[in-house]
């Protein structure tokens, strides 16, 4: 064996025959003792080098988990390994528990692969426990390891994110990891747009009529719906008055068409309550209904789930089909700056709307995302619907081409102006988790619907995801929905949702239909039972005189019944129960809010 090559035939030797080499000695190949610090001042070491260090960086499960560290690297580099934690407390790696005394995994031979596997107990509080992992290249007789060159990322704050990193550039490479408290997803619904009221003037006088005039357009979805509930002077909530059509005759757009005839006073303020309003559970209006779920920071996981919605008093749901994951919706909330930003060569007219709005935090935002459709409160000053999207503006230009025999005219479009939905507009990142994920950054964002200048300076404006890319990027949490059961009130589709008795004596060739309970009947329902005749079609509900309690109803075709008849009515129910698996994709840092948006597969009537 020739010494000196600094390869791996040059490992110091340090038994012989059975025969130890005393401290600080070796063999050399002639048989002879040699010094090892004289031998690597002649000829140096040999170098070994560790190539990567793998494990799963997500945050230790709170009940505490088993977690593989993996080394590769040269056959012969030797490493150490040491892991503690924020309370002063060390991993044995040979009693494989934890506690004050220092302790490591001391010199191991890599052989190209070396994993172990450690314990981690349970979270004992909520406090969040840091872990630093330092992994050691040694340097052990003639042999040096050293790490793979470092290669920095950074975070976008510009701060060092070291679990990305490889590499490094000492004799130690640190990660970090955390086990946190445990964090709630909580699965609700929510009623972006036709939750809460919005109000107007009645402008005239009316008596016994189910037309009434306001000042304002009733055109306008943010004033009024059809669906709405109408209350005001002389129309008590109890008369559950409902718009069923807007400029009725298509000659004046402050005029409304009601479900019932009532009297209202000029002057009065009229309130137009939406079909979902009052609904359980809802955002952070009630958790009644929800289910909430705990999950590990970083777990992924299937849980089950039952959430169950209720109608306000005298309204019923009408079921349009299952829901789906795209039904699943977020949000975050923006402050808007106190001015809008025109683009070039944007009609404002006058700047009065605008597409481009600087607001106090673009994190996580992206195009498609939905802004606030609420007709008051925090939508109070949007113009609906509207998303995030890009500005394109284009021009066509005619261009003379040449062909083998004549010239021709083509028109080309061109791109004029283009500007990014979500644009940071030079602002610096602010803030991030300890994930490196951005949470606060200001910028602008455009909107593919003009906006008002009214929407400058308003706060706390909604901004929705939907669907699983929309809630990942907004949340960092991916999630998928599997509707297994749809339970209702009934528990047949279509609902059977009530039934009633007539109290007012027996009916004769007449649509009106006095009942002993209307509070789970709403209009549309179609009624069936002893004595109905359903020659044609069985007759629907026109509407109700009360919310709940006796009351007559009117239905759409006359009638002729006996005096206490069972009726049903069906395609309405006051309780819907769904129930399923949420798959759930690293859960946050934080609890979050996941929402059905009833919206879109139910009607609230």
């Amino acid at each position: 064996m020739a010494y000196g090559t600094n390869s791996i035939e040059d490992i110091f030797v340090k038994e012989k025959d059975g025969v130890k080499a005393p401290s600080g000695f070796h063999y050399m190949p002639n048989g002879r003792l040699m010094s090892d610090a004289h031998h690597v001042a002649i000829h140096g070491y040999v170098e070994q080098s560790i190539d990567s260090f793998v494990f799963d960086t997500r945050d230790i499960l709170n009940e505490g988990e088993t977690r593989t560290f993996a080394v590769r690297g040269d056959a012969e580099a030797v490493f150490s390994l040491e892991i503690y934690d924020n309370t002063g407390k060390y991993y044995n790696f040979y009693t494989n528990t934890w506690s004050t005394e220092k302790a490591m995994l001391r010199s191991k031979k890599v052989n190209t692969y070396y994993s172990v596997d450690v314990k981690f107990d349970a979270l004992p509080d909520s406090s969040l426990k840091t872990y630093t992992i330092n992994l050691h290249a040694e340097t052990v007789h003639n042999i040096k390891t050293t790490h793979a060159n470092y290669k920095e990322v950074r975070n976008p704050d510009d701060s060092v994110n070291v679990n990305k990193s490889t590499g490094s550039n000492s004799n130690v490479l640190t990660k970090i990891i955390y086990q946190d408290a445990l964090k709630t997803l909580k699965l609700s619904a929510i009623a972006p747009s036709l939750y809460l009221a919005s109000s107007d003037t009645v402008n005239g006088a009316t008596s016994s009529s189910n037309r009434i005039v306001i000042d304002g357009d009733v055109t306008d979805p943010n004033v009024v719906q059809v669906g709405d509930k109408v209350t005001t002077t002389g129309i008590a909530s109890a008369v559950h008055a409902i718009v069923t059509k807007t400029n009725p005759d298509s000659d004046n757009v402050h005029e409304l068409e009601l479900s019932v005839s009532d009297s209202a006073t000029n002057d009065a303020a009229i309130t137009f309550t939406p079909p979902f309003n009052g609904m359980v559970p809802h955002d952070d209006d009630s958790d009644t209904g929800s289910e909430s779920i705990s999950i590990s920071s970083g777990q992924s996981t299937n849980c089950s789930f039952s959430v169950t919605l209720q109608p306000l008093d005298g309204r019923t749901f009408n079921v349009l089909r299952t829901p789906t994951t795209n039904d699943l919706c977020t949000y975050q909330v923006v402050t808007f700056e106190s001015a809008a930003l025109a683009i070039e060569g944007e009609d404002t007219d006058s700047a009065a709307k605008f597409y481009r709005w600087p607001v106090d935090n673009i994190s996580n935002l992206k195009n498609g995302m939905i802004l606030d459709p609420s007709r008051s409160g925090t939508g109070a000053n949007t113009t609906t619907r509207a998303s995030i999207s890009n500005y394109e503006a284009t021009s066509a230009k005619k261009v003379i081409a040449k062909g083998d025999y004549e010239n021709y005219v083509n028109e080309k479009t061109t791109t004029d102006v283009f500007v990014d939905g979500v644009d940071a507009y030079g602002n610096d990142v602010t803030a991030i988790d300890r994930n490196g994920r951005i949470t606060a950054q200001k910028g602008n964002i455009i909107f593919n619907t003009q906006q008002l200048d009214a929407l400058k300076s308003d706060a706390n404006v909604r901004i929705f995801a939907y669907g699983t890319a929309g809630i990942e990027a907004l949340t960092g949490v991916k999630v998928k929905l599997n509707v297994t059961g749809m339970a209702y009130s009934g528990s047949t589709n279509p609902v059977r949702a009530a039934e009633s008795t007539t109290t007012s004596g027996a009916v004769s060739s007449s649509t009106t239909i006095g009942l002993t309970e209307v509070r789970d009947i709403s209009q549309g329902m179609v009624v069936s039972g002893p004595g109905i005749n359903a020659a044609v079609a069985n007759p629907t509900v026109v509407s109700k005189n009360a919310i709940s309690g006796a009351g007559n109803i009117v239905v759409s075709s006359a009638q002729t019944l006996e005096s206490g008849q069972t009726l049903f009515f069906d395609k309405g129910t006051p309780s819907l129960t769904i129930r399923g698996t949420l798959e759930v994709s690293n859960m946050g840092i934080s609890d979050i809010n996941i929402f059905f948006d009833a919206e879109r597969f139910l009607d609230a009537i």
